[in-house]
Protein backbone atom coordinates (compact mmCIF):
# COMPACT_ATOMS: atom_id res chain seq x y z
CA UNK A 1 0.00 0.00 0.00
CA UNK A 2 1.29 3.46 -0.85
CA UNK A 3 1.46 6.38 1.56
CA UNK A 4 -0.86 8.47 -0.55
CA UNK A 5 -3.31 8.22 -3.41
CA UNK A 6 -3.81 10.60 -6.29
CA UNK A 7 -6.52 13.24 -6.21
CA UNK A 8 -8.30 11.41 -9.05
CA UNK A 9 -8.29 8.09 -7.15
CA UNK A 10 -9.50 9.78 -3.97
CA UNK A 11 -12.27 11.59 -5.82
CA UNK A 12 -13.39 8.33 -7.48
CA UNK A 13 -13.42 6.48 -4.15
CA UNK A 14 -15.51 9.18 -2.47
CA UNK A 15 -17.96 9.25 -5.39
CA UNK A 16 -19.07 5.85 -4.11
CA UNK A 17 -20.19 7.23 -0.77
CA UNK A 18 -23.90 7.98 -0.94
CA UNK A 19 -25.00 11.22 0.66
CA UNK A 20 -27.87 13.60 0.95
CA UNK A 21 -27.91 16.80 -1.08
CA UNK A 22 -28.17 20.30 0.35
CA UNK A 23 -28.12 23.86 -0.85
CA UNK A 24 -26.25 26.23 1.42
CA UNK A 25 -27.10 29.89 0.98
CA UNK A 26 -26.40 33.29 2.49
CA UNK A 27 -27.56 36.81 1.85
CA UNK A 28 -25.35 39.84 2.27
CA UNK A 29 -25.13 43.35 0.87
CA UNK A 30 -24.43 41.84 -2.57
CA UNK A 31 -27.62 39.76 -2.48
CA UNK A 32 -28.10 36.01 -2.11
CA UNK A 33 -25.44 33.42 -3.04
CA UNK A 34 -25.46 29.68 -2.58
CA UNK A 35 -24.04 26.37 -3.69
CA UNK A 36 -24.87 22.67 -3.78
CA UNK A 37 -23.20 20.73 -0.98
CA UNK A 38 -22.97 17.02 -0.29
CA UNK A 39 -20.24 17.69 2.29
CA UNK A 40 -22.73 18.32 5.10
CA UNK A 41 -23.05 16.63 8.47
CA UNK A 42 -24.23 16.99 12.03
CA UNK A 43 -21.54 17.76 14.61
CA UNK A 44 -23.21 18.09 18.01
CA UNK A 45 -26.62 17.83 19.64
CA UNK A 46 -25.77 20.17 22.50
CA UNK A 47 -25.26 22.77 21.27
CA UNK A 48 -26.92 21.90 17.94
CA UNK A 49 -24.09 22.18 15.39
CA UNK A 50 -23.75 21.21 11.73
CA UNK A 51 -20.87 21.50 9.31
CA UNK A 52 -20.54 22.13 5.62
CA UNK A 53 -17.39 21.88 3.52
CA UNK A 54 -16.74 24.53 0.87
CA UNK A 55 -13.93 24.52 -1.68
CA UNK A 56 -11.65 27.53 -1.36
CA UNK A 57 -11.72 28.05 -5.14
CA UNK A 58 -15.53 28.19 -5.24
CA UNK A 59 -16.83 31.50 -6.56
CA UNK A 60 -19.01 31.95 -3.46
CA UNK A 61 -16.39 30.87 -0.89
CA UNK A 62 -15.52 34.23 0.64
CA UNK A 63 -19.09 35.48 0.84
CA UNK A 64 -20.34 32.26 2.44
CA UNK A 65 -17.59 31.85 5.04
CA UNK A 66 -17.79 35.55 6.00
CA UNK A 67 -21.57 35.60 6.44
CA UNK A 68 -22.92 35.76 9.97
CA UNK A 69 -25.83 33.44 9.06
CA UNK A 70 -26.38 30.70 6.50
CA UNK A 71 -29.27 28.48 5.51
CA UNK A 72 -29.12 24.78 4.74
CA UNK A 73 -31.91 23.28 2.64
CA UNK A 74 -31.97 19.46 2.53
CA UNK A 75 -33.38 18.86 -0.93
CA UNK A 76 -36.33 16.62 -1.72
CA UNK A 77 -36.08 13.88 -4.33
CA UNK A 78 -37.91 15.99 -6.93
CA UNK A 79 -35.41 18.88 -6.56
CA UNK A 80 -32.47 17.46 -8.55
CA UNK A 81 -32.83 20.42 -10.92
CA UNK A 82 -32.18 22.78 -7.99
CA UNK A 83 -29.03 20.87 -7.03
CA UNK A 84 -27.82 21.00 -10.63
CA UNK A 85 -28.53 24.72 -10.93
CA UNK A 86 -26.72 25.58 -7.67
CA UNK A 87 -23.72 23.53 -8.83
CA UNK A 88 -23.46 25.37 -12.16
CA UNK A 89 -20.90 28.19 -12.37
CA UNK A 90 -21.60 31.52 -14.02
CA UNK A 91 -25.40 31.50 -13.76
CA UNK A 92 -27.96 33.14 -11.51
CA UNK A 93 -28.38 30.16 -9.24
CA UNK A 94 -31.56 31.56 -7.69
CA UNK A 95 -33.34 32.13 -11.04
CA UNK A 96 -36.69 30.33 -10.92
CA UNK A 97 -35.95 28.68 -7.57
CA UNK A 98 -38.78 29.26 -5.09
CA UNK A 99 -37.64 30.46 -1.68
CA UNK A 100 -39.59 30.33 1.56
CA UNK A 101 -41.44 33.52 2.32
CA UNK A 102 -39.42 35.99 4.34
CA UNK A 103 -36.62 33.90 5.78
CA UNK A 104 -35.34 35.86 8.72
CA UNK A 105 -31.61 35.15 8.40
CA UNK A 106 -30.74 33.31 5.16
CA UNK A 107 -32.35 32.09 1.93
CA UNK A 108 -34.08 28.70 2.21
CA UNK A 109 -35.38 26.59 -0.67
CA UNK A 110 -39.14 26.08 -0.69
CA UNK A 111 -40.10 22.40 -0.81
CA UNK A 112 -36.92 21.19 0.88
CA UNK A 113 -37.56 18.40 3.38
CA UNK A 114 -35.48 20.16 6.03
CA UNK A 115 -34.58 23.84 6.36
CA UNK A 116 -31.98 24.94 8.88
CA UNK A 117 -31.14 28.52 9.80
CA UNK A 118 -27.62 28.64 11.20
CA UNK A 119 -25.37 31.20 12.82
CA UNK A 120 -21.67 30.94 12.04
CA UNK A 121 -20.03 29.14 14.97
CA UNK A 122 -16.51 28.41 13.62
CA UNK A 123 -14.40 28.12 10.49
CA UNK A 124 -11.58 25.62 10.05
CA UNK A 125 -8.91 25.41 7.37
CA UNK A 126 -8.88 21.91 5.84
CA UNK A 127 -6.59 21.61 2.82
CA UNK A 128 -8.33 22.99 -0.26
CA UNK A 129 -11.60 23.42 1.67
CA UNK A 130 -12.97 25.43 4.55
CA UNK A 131 -15.10 23.64 7.13
CA UNK A 132 -17.88 25.98 8.18
CA UNK A 133 -19.56 25.04 11.45
CA UNK A 134 -22.96 26.52 12.17
CA UNK A 135 -25.11 26.63 15.26
CA UNK A 136 -28.66 25.69 14.30
CA UNK A 137 -31.01 28.47 15.36
CA UNK A 138 -34.21 27.19 13.74
CA UNK A 139 -35.35 24.08 11.89
CA UNK A 140 -38.34 23.30 9.71
CA UNK A 141 -39.12 19.70 8.80
CA UNK A 142 -41.46 18.69 5.98
CA UNK A 143 -42.58 15.35 4.65
CA UNK A 144 -41.04 13.92 1.54
CA UNK A 145 -38.22 11.76 0.29
CA UNK A 146 -34.61 12.98 0.19
CA UNK A 147 -32.53 13.63 -2.90
CA UNK A 148 -29.41 11.46 -2.79
CA UNK A 149 -26.07 11.64 -4.59
CA UNK A 150 -24.08 8.52 -5.50
CA UNK A 151 -21.47 7.83 -8.20
CA UNK A 152 -21.90 11.38 -9.59
CA UNK A 153 -25.64 10.94 -10.11
CA UNK A 154 -28.76 12.07 -8.29
CA UNK A 155 -31.44 9.62 -7.26
CA UNK A 156 -33.97 8.69 -4.65
CA UNK A 157 -34.19 6.55 -1.56
CA UNK A 158 -35.75 3.11 -1.66
CA UNK A 159 -36.41 1.55 1.74
CA UNK A 160 -35.36 -2.03 2.23
CA UNK A 161 -38.44 -3.98 3.34
CA UNK A 162 -36.28 -6.23 5.53
CA UNK A 163 -34.95 -3.22 7.45
CA UNK A 164 -38.38 -2.49 8.88
CA UNK A 165 -38.66 -6.04 10.26
CA UNK A 166 -35.56 -5.57 12.39
CA UNK A 167 -36.46 -2.08 13.57
CA UNK A 168 -35.95 -1.80 17.27
CA UNK A 169 -34.21 -5.20 17.45
CA UNK A 170 -30.90 -3.59 18.34
CA UNK A 171 -30.37 -0.87 20.89
CA UNK A 172 -26.68 -0.54 20.12
CA UNK A 173 -25.00 2.84 19.95
CA UNK A 174 -22.85 4.45 17.33
CA UNK A 175 -19.60 2.83 16.32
Amino acid sequence: MTDSISSAEFREALAHFGSGVTVVAVKDAGGPVGFTATGFNSVSLSPPLVLVCLGKKASVHDRVVEAEFFGVSVLAERQAWVAEQFARPGVDRFLGVPLTAEPSRAPLIEGAIVQLECGRHARHDAGDHTILVGRVLAATIASGRPLLHFARRFGGFVADGAAGASKGASKGGHA
